[in-house]
């Protein structure tokens, strides 16, 4: 029974040290400033050296994905020409999206032709005007091209903040914004020095 006793102060003795660690650990952390996380300005993209785009042929609804290098020859899909001048991403620190300036020609007779920007993120903004294929940006992969992305700032952490001295008499009272009236409060009819809280009414009740 002794041995039970003492196992179990020995736990307890064990858990009040670790509540007191964490409590202290927490307390020194309280009012550390923290430097702000470094992000990427808006406009900064990195340069990649492969364009990966799908494509759809709406005849037979098969979905095939192509790897177009940026700056080579053109891929062939079908009666398809893609050509691929240049490949961007956004930075890790950014929302993910990627843009490829491509150039599609449809050998179709009368085939339809692309020449301009594609984004992964809003494919509506570059469309291939074709009945027969659909292509759309999906990533940029590869090697890394320029443009190059700037070192990443490293921000400061902020001063910390002075602590509030302390204020004599109490805190001082907030000033009253201008042109608020504030109504007196009413005052309370002295009671005499006779009054008995007991004594009835004149008309006899209490």
């Amino acid at each position: 029974m002794m041995q039970q006793n003492w196992g179990r102060s020995v736990r307890l003795f064990a858990v009040s040290m670790l509540v007191t660690a964490g409590c202290a650990a927490t307390a020194g952390a309280v009012g550390t400033p923290l430097a702000p996380p470094a992000v990427y300005p808006a406009s900064t993209w990195q340069g990649k050296g492969t364009a990966v785009v799908r494509v759809l042929d709406r005849l037979d609804a098969h979905v095939e994905v192509l790897s177009v290098p940026v700056g080579g020859e053109a891929v062939h899909y079908k009666n398809l020409d893609i050509l691929a001048r240049r490949c961007l991403q956004r930075p890790p620190t950014r929302a993910p999206d990627a843009a490829a300036w491509l150039e599609i020609q449809d050998t179709h007779p009368g085939g339809a032709a692309f020449k301009g920007w594609m984004l992964a993120a809003e494919p509506g903004l570059g469309v291939l005007e074709s009945s027969v294929y659909d292509v759309r940006m999906v990533q940029c992969a590869g090697d890394d091209v320029a443009p190059f992305l700037p070192p990443l700032p490293k921000p400061a952490a902020p001063p910390p903040l002075p602590e509030a001295a302390p204020v004599e008499g109490g805190a001082p009272p907030s000033p009253t914004p201008p042109g608020l009236v504030v109504p007196a409060s009413p005052a309370k009819p002295a009671a005499p020095d006779n009054a008995n809280p007991f004594q009835p009414d004149p008309d006899g009740a209490y």
